[in-house]
């Protein structure tokens, strides 16, 4: 009902502008009718199993897929074209199959922003809400949240759910009147707010952010690294107005150092001979430094917005974006990749390792923020971070079978795995994802919906044991009912 609801922003746009208005009314009856049978028929269940709760949830991704892609398909796209997008936007991954954005309709642009901005708060749904809802329970929210800071975090799900979308809600209204202020027209700002704050990429310009001016470009970058800064820090501002809660934060300190000392980095090997030399004026220096540190943030809050073309860096600062663009930023945050969180984990546990070979007779444990993390949270970084390295390779390899080279392969795995919206090599910031084979991109679909999903997640829905699971499941309540009709009789 609420994509109902949504459907039909971008129908009164195309009346007014004169577009085709049909393809986002006709799904809307339909989207109402089975949400109010929902509504009407069914209510909560009070033996409600968790592989039953993972199962809705992975028919509500997929139903959003489906939901989502209407519009495109509408529009003249393959189906294949169209779930591609749909499935980039609700994902917030930023890869598009549109070729010509700029000669796109506006209402169609308007749906696009709104599945990306949407996808954020599905994110936030999904692991502070759903899940828990569907008897999942809290240890999704924890593996989410681990290592970020937010072992304190005692909230209902409810409560919580609604207090993170009304700080995403903040803080997109807080983007957009700044965009406008920089000068910058009611609908671009709209739609760049749209994909800034849900870390999507997807913009309405065929050369992203290069057009816009150095205000607009510095705004974006603040809400790119916000929109990757993890929501439970933004909830403690904006709600409890803690004031030195990002500096109190571990994870929040090393993530910007992250970025600021890669940007550095990236900006000395691009002007290392102009430095030398002394042929670069200071304009072109801040210039420059302002491209690296845009083309980090970006790749590191998984944004896919671009104002350089960073295929065109020496090699090796494409080799330290790639690892920049895997490992992502906050936990908690509507960005993807490995996450800082979880690397804490695992960079302690390994140091506890190390020490313990010294050391045999002592008792360690993992420490983040002071705090002891017990270890099934160890258990599970470790489980996701060897999953990410694992699925990384099994993608990257099944793209070289096609016939793609190394660089591409890794780039384009990397970009759909961590949700990121930009590959590298011939994937780049001006590469062109409609011309892929139909395989490829069925691939990267799979990738895009593993990356959102925390790959755990989604790889239970295809081991044999979940679904013997639900078939015991569906036996069980069988029995139940025939023993329930039979002492009735019987009565």
């Amino acid at each position: 009902m609420i994509f109902a609801l949504l459907l039909l922003i971008p129908a009164a746009i195309a009346l007014v502008t004169g577009e085709g208005f049909y393809k986002f009314l006709m799904p809307v009856p339909f989207l109402i009718l089975l949400g109010s049978m929902q509504f009407m028929l069914f209510g909560e269940s009070r033996n409600f199993r968790t592989v039953n709760g993972l199962l809705l949830v992975a028919c509500v991704w997929f139903l959003m897929f489906f939901i989502c892609m209407l519009p495109y398909l509408s529009s003249g796209m393959t189906p294949l074209d169209a779930l591609f997008e749909s499935v980039s936007g609700i994902t917030t991954t930023g890869l598009s199959v549109m070729v010509d954005v700029e000669s796109a309709d506006i209402s169609l642009l308007t749906w696009r922003a709104l599945t990306m901005w949407v996808g954020g708060i599905i994110v936030i749904l999904s692991f502070m809400y759903l899940l828990p809802m569907c008897g999942i329970g809290r240890s999704i929210m924890y593996n989410e949240l681990s290592g970020s800071g937010s072992s304190n975090y005692t909230l209902k799900m409810k409560n919580a759910a609604q207090y993170f979308l009304f700080t995403y809600g903040i803080l997109s209204l807080i983007n957009f009147i700044l965009l406008l202020v920089c000068g910058m027209a009611v609908f671009d700002a709209f739609c760049l707010m749209c994909t800034t704050i849900s870390t999507c990429g997807l913009m309405i310009t065929n050369d992203s952010l290069m057009s816009y001016t150095l205000p607009v470009q510095l705004v974006t970058i603040l809400f790119m690294f916000l929109g990757g800064t993890n929501f439970y820090l933004h909830f403690r501002a904006v709600y409890k107005r803690e004031k030195r809660v990002y500096l109190g934060n571990s994870e929040f300190r090393i993530m910007a150092l992250w970025f600021l000392a890669v940007s550095v980095v990236i900006y000395l090997m691009i002007s290392y001979n102009g430095l030398l030399e002394g042929t670069m004026s200071l304009e072109q220096h801040l210039t420059t430094f302002k491209n690296a540190l845009f083309t980090t943030v970006s790749l590191g809050t998984t944004s896919g917005l671009y104002v350089d073309d960073f295929t065109l860096y020496p090699g090796q600062c494409t080799a330290l974006l790639m690892v920049v663009a895997f490992i992502g930023a906050s936990s908690g945050s509507t960005s993807g990749g490995v996450k800082f969180g979880r690397l804490r984990i695992v960079a302690e546990y390994m140091r506890n390792g190390f020490d313990q070979m010294v050391h045999p007779n002592a008792v360690y444990d993992v420490k983040i923020d002071g705090s002891s993390v017990d270890d099934e949270t160890v258990r599970s970084a470790l489980t996701l971070v060897l999953l990410y390295i694992s699925t990384l390779i099994v993608g990257a390899v099944a793209f070289m079978i096609y016939g793609m080279d190394m660089l591409d392969a890794f780039g384009l795995t990397i970009s759909g795995l961590a949700n990121g919206g930009m590959g590298f090599g011939h994937f780049g910031p001006t590469g062109n994802f409609a011309d892929l084979a139909e395989p490829m991109k069925m691939i990267l679909i799979i990738l895009m919906w593993l990356g959102r999903l925390e790959i755990l997640t989604a790889l239970v829905l295809v081991t044999p044991g979940f679904w013997r699971e639900i078939v015991l499941d569906r036996r069980a309540r069988r029995i139940k009912r025939r023993s329930l009709m039979s002492y009735v009789r019987k009565d």
